[in-house]
């Protein structure tokens, strides 16, 4: 697991607009059609998931794909562009966005497997107005198994000695990021 990054000081935000997850898949040539397809299943689990989870903050408002195209449709200035045509479109000083770059399902039951389910991602807040990085943090686990590092016995007992599935990994890890986030306090 990485960390995180925060910019100092702290520039305090009236608004986060959370945009659906994004993959890696336009960056990585030699990506195959099945990894290509977990890892949209992974996107789309993780923006709902994140909806859930940050539903009842009241600095959030969720983007959906429609919101998103229709906010962007005229933009120039590439990236830091639609990120500035964003906020200003749905009134938010701050954008969420999450990259999911591995989703990978266990082989086998939760007793016991042949491959571990594997996640990373990576989120980035930022300002809205300037295109600034705010805050980012990142998210790599493949899970072991306790004789494979005894350090990961206070993981494997919150997961109740079982092996998760990619999804309750994606989730763990949004959940602990989400949790660090000082702007989404």
């Amino acid at each position: 697991m990485k960390g995180k990054e925060v910019q100092e000081p702290l520039q305090p935000l009236s608004c986060i607009a959370v945009i659906p997850a994004v993959t890696s898949v336009d960056k990585d040539e030699s990506i195959t059609y099945e990894a290509a397809r977990m890892l949209e299943r992974g996107a789309a689990h993780a923006t709902a998931y994140m909806g859930a989870e940050l539903s009842q903050n009241p600095k959030v408002r969720m983007i959906n794909s429609a919101q998103m195209s229709a906010a962007v449709e005229e933009v120039s200035g590439g990236f830091s562009g639609t990120i500035t045509a964003l906020g200003k479109k749905v009134n938010c000083d701050g954008v969420l966005i999450t990259m999911v770059r591995r989703f990978v399902q266990r082989d086998g039951t939760e007793l016991a497997v042949d491959a571990p389910a594997s996640a990373d991602f990576h989120m980035v807040l930022r300002h809205a107005p300037t295109g600034a990085m705010l805050w980012s943090a990142d998210f790599q686990e493949t899970q072991e198994d306790l004789l494979s590092n005894i350090f990961s016995y206070s993981k494997m007992q919150k997961r109740g000695f079982h092996w998760v599935t990619a999804e309750e990994l994606l989730e763990q890890g949004i959940k602990q990021r989400l949790d660090e986030c000082p702007y989404l306090k």
